[in-house]
């Protein structure tokens, strides 16, 4: 059984389509759960995926703030706090690496079998048996750098486990921040696990980003490709949580093109 972990703040629209991909591609049973982060800053969208869950019979629980985790963060991230004065997010990238270390540390990190975390707006995109890519190696997930960082972190947009063999799993640290002074992203301490562990050898999932294609009808595209061994399994939405203000025609169309790539049009 393949458990399937997502967060999200926004688009409970999507909710929907990544489980119809899920049903349609993913050719091994699963589970999935959503975790809604939107508690503290977005009432509407808070409700609305709380509502889309329910109505799709999707396990869903709430991102909590706890107090030994955002000191843990805070002391790590030395340009902001993880909220602000008003208990608000400080800011996107905040929100997010706190809802990965939360996800991770209270429930995916407590698992025994195989699990797969991804973003709210990654859908599979061809049939695909994911356990599949955990049988060389425990670990599959999508490789980042920096310039000077000397070596990468893992981009928590796809990741695959194998708890039951995957060293101290409690021990990665999905926030960002400075890593040998280098700025990363969502994931960038993970860095310092992988060094830990050289033993791991994982399988590498490759991002193939089309930065506009002339085939759609919004522009720019910025979609991308995920692809283990250059078969593509998953499509990537990407910017799903609008932090780089698209308007809304532009993702009306972008919607409507995924769903035609992803053939999960309703007759």
């Amino acid at each position: 059984m393949l458990k399937i972990y997502a967060f999200t703040s926004n688009r409970p629209d999507l909710i929907e389509l990544q489980l119809l991909s899920f049903e349609k591609y993913l050719q091994e049973p699963f589970t999935f759960t959503i975790f809604n982060n939107s508690k503290f800053d977005r009432t509407h969208e808070y409700n609305a995926i709380n509502g889309m869950c329910k109505r799709f019979g999707i396990s869903v629980f709430d991102v909590e703030k706890d107090q030994d985790l955002i000191d843990r963060c805070n002391a790590v991230e030395k340009s902001c706090t993880v909220f602000n004065d008003q208990g608000r997010w400080s800011n996107g990238n905040c929100a997010g690496c706190y809802a990965c270390c939360y996800v991770w540390e209270k429930f995916i990190a407590k698992e025994t079998g195989n699990i797969c975390l991804l973003h709210p707006d990654v859908f599979l995109m061809s049939p695909v048996k994911l356990t599949d890519y955990l049988q060389s190696s425990p670990l599959c997930f999508i490789p980042q750098t920096r310039e000077n960082l000397g070596g990468f972190h893992m981009h928590d947009a796809l990741v695959l486990a194998d708890m039951s063999r995957l060293p101290d799993p409690l021990s990665i640290n999905w926030w960002g921040s400075l890593v040998n002074g280098i700025p990363t992203d969502i994931g960038g301490q993970t860095y310092f696990y992988l060094k830990n562990h050289p033993e791991l050898e994982p399988t590498y999932i490759t991002p193939w980003y089309h930065e506009d294609d002339p085939e759609v009808d919004f522009h720019p595209a910025e979609y991308e490709i995920f692809a283990i061994a250059d078969q593509p399994i998953a499509l990537h939405y990407f910017r799903g949580s609008n932090w780089n203000g698209r308007s809304e025609e532009y993702h009306r169309k972008k919607t409507e093109w995924l769903k035609k790539q992803l053939n999960l049009e309703k007759s």
